[in-house]
């Protein structure tokens, strides 16, 4: 009687053995699904990457090449700025003016008496300046005592006497209030 319950016992040993064999079995097959999955998403992760790398390069460049633009017309904005200021600093070849004499400044103050700037001052005229205001000419009597303002004319502004030149399109001279 010993024999069959033993017999039993190793049987059934048996089929919990080939069980837990069969689970363990089933479970590595699916260990190596799995890895095997995984590899492959690796591989085409990495072929996504290697494709998105060489997509970037020529991105790199183009970018390159419009911050360098963007640089080279900001550079010129202002070299265009500064010309203009420069340029407007700068007496040009038609603006050398009137230089007057002390004899000749008295003698046309002498002569012409602006009348005192009242209300709301104007804006300040200088040598340079475009004539954008109506000018009368000189009275002959001053042309022929001042030689060089022949053909000249005149206006006052804040007390100032503004002259300009014959032929000339801005002020070329001012004499202030005395």
């Amino acid at each position: 009687m010993h024999d069959t319950s033993n017999r039993k016992a190793e049987r059934v040993a048996g089929n919990v053995g080939g069980t837990v064999l069969a689970f363990l079995s089933m479970v590595a097959v699916l260990a190596c699904a799995a890895a095997a999955i995984a590899l492959v998403q690796i591989k085409s992760l990495k072929t996504d990457i290697a494709t998105l790398h060489r997509e970037l390069g020529p991105l790199k460049e183009r970018f390159a090449k419009l911050e360098q633009a963007e640089k080279a017309k900001l550079v010129a904005q202002q070299n265009a700025t500064a010309e203009k200021t420069k340029a407007a600093a700068e007496p040009r070849p038609d603006q050398t003016g009137l230089s007057l004499s002390r004899e000749d400044i008295q003698l046309i103050r002498d002569f012409i008496k602006p009348a005192p700037g009242s209300g709301a001052p104007t804006a300040a005229v200088n040598v340079g300046d475009p004539i954008s205001f109506a000018t009368i000419p000189l009275p002959s009597f001053l042309m022929e005592k001042v030689p060089k303002l022949l053909g000249a004319r005149f206006t006052t502004r804040n007390g100032s006497i503004i002259l300009v030149k014959r032929d000339s399109r801005q002020v070329d001279a001012v004499l202030p209030p005395s």
